[in-house]
């Protein structure tokens, strides 16, 4: 019976063990679930513009799981947005510290890098999203919109080429190459990417602007007075389309449309429009 008994208690030991195990493994899982439900409450107080709340819902989620990087990612997100740079900078950089290849968070570190016009550091996280995946076309956008405010306009127009090539109907990045050649006084290949980007999208008067004015460089004059006149029908307010206008019909010679239309840019506060009046008055006399 001592035998037995001896038996019996190491079984009912091992049952008692064998059960603990097993609450402790439940108490994990709802211990991690609990952390990602706060997860889940602090993204919904970011779409809520509940910045705080989200914050708070960060900790909570740390508390349960100190090595969560997407809690640290949160809580970034939100102290970014709240203007918490250096706290934001340093959840983004425990994010990295769990998780060194999480894109979104250099996607969203990189960001606020370049709202605060430390571009370099900027880049430098695009380009590592880029070293992750070659395929990321926001990052590639992200790198060339950078680049373009560094002044490296070429480097600018090769990602935003990579860009196009990834994504073929991204229309800010035709159109921000685009521009970029105008920079570069590449009028011809600007307005063929303008010409892309408002078969993109026809109603963006912005297009037509920096279409217009690349033609006017060709000497397409005719050309960029049809671009002035998509923007004035749409904008009658407009003052740079105006003058823009007025200028090309001067240089056709057309000077009576042309003083009309500075005369209307003047009206509208543009400051290039006095000069330009007082230089066609006189043609407009010699020509009555």
């Amino acid at each position: 019976m001592k035998k037995d008994d001896k038996q019996s208690l190491v079984v009912r030991n091992q049952t008692v063990v064998n059960f603990t195990k097993v609450q402790l493994n439940v108490t994990k899982k709802l211990i991690k679930k609990e952390a990602k439900e706060w997860i889940i409450q602090a993204q919904k107080c970011i779409e809520k513009v509940d910045y705080p709340g989200a914050i708070d819902a960060c900790m909570k989620a740390l508390t349960i799981e100190p090595e969560n990087a997407v809690a640290f990612r949160y809580s970034g997100i939100a102290r970014m947005l709240i203007g918490d740079v250096a706290d934001a900078l340093e959840d983004f950089e425990q994010a990295l510290r769990i998780l060194p290849d999480d894109i979104i968070t250099y996607k969203e570190r990189g960001f606020l890098y370049y709202e605060l016009k430390n571009y370099e550091q900027a880049i430098s996280d695009f380009s590592k999203i880029i070293t992750i995946d070659s395929t990321h076309v926001e990052a590639w956008y992200s790198r060339a919109y950078t680049k373009y405010d560094l002044q490296d306009y070429q480097g600018a127009i090769e990602d935003f080429t990579q860009t196009i090539e990834l994504a073929p109907n991204h229309v800010e990045a035709w159109y921000n190459r685009g521009y970029t050649k105008f920079d570069l006084k590449d009028y011809r290949g600007a307005a063929a990417d303008l010409t892309k980007a408002i078969q993109l999208h026809p109603d963006d008067l912005n297009f037509y602007a920096s279409r217009g004015e690349a033609r006017y460089h060709l000497g397409h004059l005719r050309d960029a007075i049809t671009d002035f006149n998509l923007i004035i029908q749409a904008e009658p307010a407009a003052a740079n389309a105006w003058y823009n206008r007025g200028v090309a019909y001067a240089d056709l010679l057309n000077y009576t449309p042309a003083l009309h239309d500075l005369e209307r840019a003047l009206e509208l506060e543009h400051p290039g429009a006095k000069t330009a009046i007082e230089a066609i008055k006189p043609l407009v006399k010699t020509i009555q």
